[in-house]
């Protein structure tokens, strides 16, 4: 057996040791390093200051939409059940037009005098209205319009009012809410304090509802009250414009949403319609044929009995002598018909069969006992509703900036 032997060799202190590398950063690195360090943050920084502006400016505009929703919503569904009247305000029947409003028949507020509130300051309203106005700003911003639209509607329908439907006269306005208490007490104020504001940005949409307190309570009583309640639908509005769908189906004209200036337009619609009429820079569309204040007269003939087929025709009341020719009426629709004492005709309402060119076919007949068929002296109610209406409604958001405008079509039983 062989035992090796190996030399081990020996190490002398003397001997130089490998120099260990150093592994700390050198002055330049660290300066590099802490400059994408901040480059980074800053653009973490950035993203996070969009975002946040990205989602105010979301949650702002879901606001103000919210805003358009509930106001235009509550428009729809009461404008929508408009409903055709030629007695609007409230009144004491006394019989003297069968169901019909006769002057002096208003109802009286705590006995100071007629309660007539509503649509035209201190005059009875036959009938719905629309109201064309507009208000100049005295200081407008330099990024808005110096005018804007300031329109109002008043009209009877049913409403919901403290969880009971009742038939009730309803406006839409703007005001502004800082000075309803310096006018009159419903809130509304006058057409005449209507043409200018400071600024737009204070105005508010608002719903005025007027009904008869009439209830098991008080339903023997011969103290009957006319409630109001006002209800705030949307702040910051600084426009609403109302226009309604008019067609003459006599004339060669198309049909259109259009106001009552645009009505009162030759090049447009050339309009006979008397309920057309402007007071102090404000005009005003009445639903309504003739009406009690109407110096319209008109003619009507008893229905003739056919002796060979025992058909009976049907009442003429003639209206074809004018371009208006009752255009908007439909079949089915009432008018009430009464004399200012020239004749005997029995007053009493009538429906509307058909409308051939202005002459309305009657379904009820006319005893001709009870006439003695003078053509002179009779005069008409014929209330309607427009088949639609377009709203618009200019709106701004919680910070007063950012203005919308939307638009939408109410459509009616008319």
């Amino acid at each position: 057996m062989r035992i090796r032997f190996t030399r081990l060799r020996s190490l002398s202190i003397d001997e130089p040791q490998p120099v260990q590398k150093d592994t700390g950063f050198t002055l330049l690195e660290l300066l590099v390093a802490l400059t994408l360090a901040a480059i980074i943050s800053l653009i973490i920084s950035q993203v996070g200051t969009d975002s946040q502006r990205i989602y105010d400016s979301t949650i702002t505009t879901v606001e103000t939409y919210q805003k358009f929703r509930y106001a235009l919503n509550d428009i729809n569904e009461n404008l929508s059940k408009m409903v055709p009247t030629a007695s609007l305000e409230f009144y004491q029947d006394q019989g003297r037009s069968t169901g019909y409003w006769d002057d002096g028949e208003e109802l009286k507020d705590q006995d100071v005098g007629p309660n007539l509130e509503g649509g035209t300051p201190n005059k009875y309203d036959e009938a719905a209205t629309l109201f064309e106005r507009k208000y100049n700003l005295d200081e407008p911003r330099p990024d808005e319009p110096v005018e804007h639209w300031n329109d109002s509607i008043y009209f009877k329908a049913p409403v919901e009012v403290d969880g009971s439907i009742r038939m009730a006269n309803v406006e839409y306005f703007l005001a502004d809410p800082r000075k309803l208490e310096l006018k009159r007490n419903d809130g509304k104020i006058p057409a005449d304090d209507e043409l200018s504001y400071s600024d737009s940005r204070s105005l508010v949409l608002l719903k005025s509802i007027r009904y008869i307190d009439l209830g098991l309570n008080n339903y023997r009583s011969t103290e009957v009250r006319v409630r109001k309640k006002i209800v705030e639908l949307c702040s910051n509005v600084t426009d609403l414009r109302i226009e309604y769908f008019y067609d003459n189906q006599f004339d060669n004209k198309p049909g259109g949403f259009m106001s009552p200036s645009v009505e009162l337009t030759p090049e447009l619609v050339v309009s006979e319609d008397r309920n057309l009429r402007s007071r102090n820079g404000t005009l005003a569309k009445r639903f309504l044929y003739g009406g009690f204040l109407s110096t319209s007269r008109t003619n009507a003939r008893a229905g003739i009995r056919n002796l060979t087929t025992g058909e009976n025709i049907p009442v003429q009341f003639n209206y074809s002598r004018t371009k208006m020719k009752f255009s908007q009426l439909r079949p089915g629709d009432k008018m009430f018909i009464w004399t200012d004492g020239g004749s005997s005709f029995p007053s009493k309402e009538f429906t509307m069969l058909y409308n051939q060119d202005g002459r309305i076919f009657l379904k009820e007949a006319i005893p001709s006992s009870k006439w003695d068929q003078d053509p002179g002296g009779l005069r008409y109610r014929a209330a309607y509703v427009p088949p639609a209406f377009r709203i618009s409604v200019r709106v701004l958001n919680e910070k007063q900036t950012e203005p919308r405008t939307l638009t939408m079509v109410v459509r009616t039983n008319g």
